[in-house]
């Protein structure tokens, strides 16, 4: 890692000597603290890069410590890295998040671990740095280039009372709109690399989720090939394909405040506490994102992901064409991709069905037959009894599965009806006026 300013705060001197010890050699200046009190003087005298602070401590603990260097303009910008020696439940790491931390690290931990996490910490944060640097040279030029703007009015001004002076002023305008073009092709340029510096992010943060102990390397990518061929069968485009692309690829960014015993844990060991934890790594992700500029709507879609079409989901319960629809798309991809991932998890057939069986209830079933259609599969299967088909293939005698709904929500047919040439030109006739869902399910 580059030379860092590292400010280290434990009353434990034992571990203190330790973990220091870990950081020899590691080009950075290092110093220690006996206690918060302390620490957040010598953090005002040395203006530290990053802060590593214990969380039990006499005293000021390691939370409001982390509260006072937040509330702090000098102070405010620093890395703040928590780490416990104590039993650590997820409600503590929130606790420790919603201080202000960045990290939050449970002792023992090896050397290794210490070094990465600083090194990708301060990966990061240079790159937001770059950005926001960027972001300001940028404005800069826009606002020279309205300044030239401006004196350029005022020379049109002063030339409608001086036409003796007319071929001097003209020189001087087209001097001004030469500038002026050269303003504009730099503010371009700029733009250009602060395009290119919120990309670097992104590959940062995708690099930083790859790493992760007891998860898939490379998940994030597979997502984002599966949504982006479902979204681009579906029509998706330009900007919002770009959109949907990077929230595929980041979308378990939240899962990088989960501790390594944690993602090792067998889901149906979790307590509800953890779970619940768990449940919410696509909202506290969207939280992270919406920070960066230029990853708003990216945020949006992560932060949607766990939404059902049926409105049960979370953070919101949102329902049906409410939910983002990149979001619908990612959520069946990345369930997809998944199931495909488990070790004997079984054929794509298998994977298909357990989608379809969610299709209507988690998921969006238009996304699902579009997924069909893009493995080469028919649409027409028959899952757990059911054969889902065109609302154009109907026959007499069929037995619907499910309702059939119009497009706006209206129940035309309930479940268990038996189909007849009435009911089926009365199909047709609603379909003229109130277009069905391009899909319904009959009885096999």
């Amino acid at each position: 890692m580059d030379t860092v300013k590292i400010l280290y705060v434990d009353d434990d001197e034992d571990l203190t000597q330790i973990y220091t010890r870990f950081l020899e050699g590691e080009h950075c200046t290092l110093k220690t603290a006996g206690d918060a009190e302390e620490g957040l003087v010598i953090a005002f005298d040395f203006k530290p890069d990053l802060i590593i602070s214990d969380v039990a401590m006499p005293g000021m603990d390691g939370l409001e410590f982390c509260r006072r260097v937040r509330a702090s303009d000098l102070l405010n910008d620093v890395i703040f890295m928590l780490v416990s020696g104590i039993d650590v439940e997820p409600r503590d790491v929130v606790a420790g998040l919603g201080a202000g931390a960045d990290e939050y690290l449970v002792k023992p931990f090896s050397r290794d671990e210490l070094v990465a996490r600083i090194g990708a910490l301060l990966r990061i944060k240079e790159l937001k740095d770059k950005a926001d640097n960027a972001d300001k040279f940028l404005k800069d030029e826009l606002q020279s280039r309205d300044a030239l703007e401006a004196r350029l009015a005022e020379l049109k001004d002063e030339l409608a009372g001086e036409r003796e002076a007319l071929s001097g002023a003209l020189k001087q305008v087209s001097s001004l709109v030469g500038e002026r073009q050269k303003a504009v092709e730099r503010a371009d340029t700029m733009e250009a690399r602060a395009v290119q510096t919120l990309d670097s992010c992104v590959s940062m943060m995708v690099s930083a989720l790859d790493a992760r102990p007891g998860f898939k390397r490379g998940h994030g990518a597979d997502v984002a090939r599966r949504a982006v061929t479902i979204a681009e069968e579906m029509g998706l485009e330009g900007e919002k394909l770009h959109h949907l692309e990077q929230a595929a690829r980041l979308h378990e960014l939240g899962l990088l405040f989960v501790s390594e015993s944690l993602a090792g844990k067998n889901p149906l060991d979790y307590t509800e506490s953890e779970a619940d934890f768990l449940s919410r790594h696509p909202e506290r992700a969207g939280g992270l994102l919406e920070k960066v500029e230029g990853l708003e709507e990216t945020a949006r879609i992560v932060r949607h992901l766990f939404e059902h079409f049926d409105g049960s989901g979370t953070p919101h319960s949102l329902k049906k064409e409410t939910i983002p629809f990149a979001s619908r798309i990612v959520a069946v991809a990345d369930a997809y991709e998944t199931l495909a991932a488990w070790p004997g998890g079984g054929s794509e057939r298998d994977h298909l069905d357990r989608l379809e069986e969610e299709a209507g209830t988690r998921f969006d079933p238009k996304v699902v037959h579009c997924l069909h259609k893009c493995l080469g599969r028919k649409p027409e299967i028959e899952v757990g009894g059911r054969v889902e088909m065109s609302v154009f293939d109907v026959k007499p005698g069929m037995v619907l599965a499910s309702a059939i709904f119009t497009a706006k929500g209206a129940m035309l047919l309930p479940e268990n009806t038996v189909l007849t040439d009435e009911y089926i030109r009365q199909i047709a006739r609603y379909n003229r006026i109130d277009p069905l869902e391009e899909t319904i399910f009959i009885k096999g």
